[in-house]
């Protein structure tokens, strides 16, 4: 153990001098900057989360304002696009609070075993919470790598998009019971295997976009 210490004190003290003399060579008449943005040792740092990465700028596309909005509050309203016209183009907009509500008034009439559902939107993704009795995943055929015992609590991050006319979904991560460990491409394989058949052929979606409490989806009937 001490000759490990003393090997991981001698890396360390390697990373942090190779990190600085490029930085000193530079020029020597300006103070050194801070950590993070030194070569080798700054990345590292990052990676290690002592630092936080700077966060990636997000280019927002145009909202298409001047098409008919369409804000969607219960679920009458989502019904009721069923009677827009053929070929109309429109903007609908949903906030995560309203379609929290109306996802968990359909579970609790058509689904057994889901419970506390809660949906919300950030700034280019959607986080879904919710309790699943075992016995609504044993019916999904997910091939789960873990015991399916008790009431499990799923979360996933997507990041949701759209293109050839339909809602194009990546997952982000996956947890189960705070067990994350294989899960993710699992249920990416099980979303772009099942989508596709089960997407509405008399909707295209052209656009959609998440931000902060709120999801805007561009498109029109088909």
């Amino acid at each position: 153990m001490k000759h490990r210490k003393v090997l991981v004190t001698l890396v360390l003290s390697l990373l942090l001098l190779s990190a600085a003399m490029p930085v000193q060579a530079a020029s020597n008449a300006t103070a050194l900057p801070p950590l993070p943005e030194w070569p080798i040792i700054g990345p590292i740092l990052k990676w290690l989360g002592v630092v936080e990465p700077e966060p990636v700028e997000i280019v927002e596309l145009p909202e298409d304002l001047d098409l008919p909005q369409y804000p969607i509050e219960t679920l009458d309203d989502i019904l009721a696009l069923r009677d827009l016209e053929v070929g109309e183009r429109v903007r609908i907009t949903a906030t995560d609070t309203a379609l929290t509500a109306i996802a968990q008034e359909a579970l609790d009439q058509y689904t057994d075993g889901v419970q506390n559902f809660r949906l919300t939107f950030t700034s280019g993704e959607a986080t879904a919470y919710m309790e699943v009795d075992p016995s609504v995943l044993e019916e999904a055929n997910l091939d789960l790598p873990i015991n399916l015992k008790n009431t499990l609590k799923l979360e996933g991050v997507v990041n949701l998009g759209a293109s050839g006319c339909r809602a194009t979904v990546v997952i982000e991560k996956v947890s189960i019971n705070k067990w994350s460990i294989g899960l993710k491409a699992l249920v990416q394989r099980w979303v772009d295997e099942e989508l596709p058949g089960k997407w509405p052929s008399e909707v295209c979606v052209e656009r959609i976009t998440v931000k902060s409490g709120e999801i805007a989806v561009v498109g029109y009937r088909r």
